[in-house]
């Protein structure tokens, strides 16, 4: 596979996409929203093109998480997200 177009720090796009699921669900547990982004951004790692990168993980993981901050409830992590 070719490599992606434009190179990113993971780590630092986690932070950033944990930090504005964050401010949108302030009653999710910080530590669920983090790993959720990080499991989005791993899921496209791979992507040719990560431009958009942070904002399509920000959304999947708000979409993910969107049950949680309805419910009140923690959900089960230890199952990987759909791909």
């Amino acid at each position: 596979m070719d490599k992606p177009t434009r190179d990113y720090d993971a780590a630092e796009l986690v932070d950033e996409v944990t930090g504005r699921v964050s401010k949108r669900l302030p009653d999710v547990d910080g530590d669920l929203i983090r790993r959720e982004a990080e499991a989005s951004v791993e899921s496209h790692a791979d992507a040719r093109v990560t431009d958009f990168l942070g904002i399509i993980a920000e959304r999947e993981t708000r979409e993910r998480l969107s049950g949680v901050a309805e419910a009140g409830a923690d959900i089960d992590t230890s199952v990987p997200p759909p791909s």
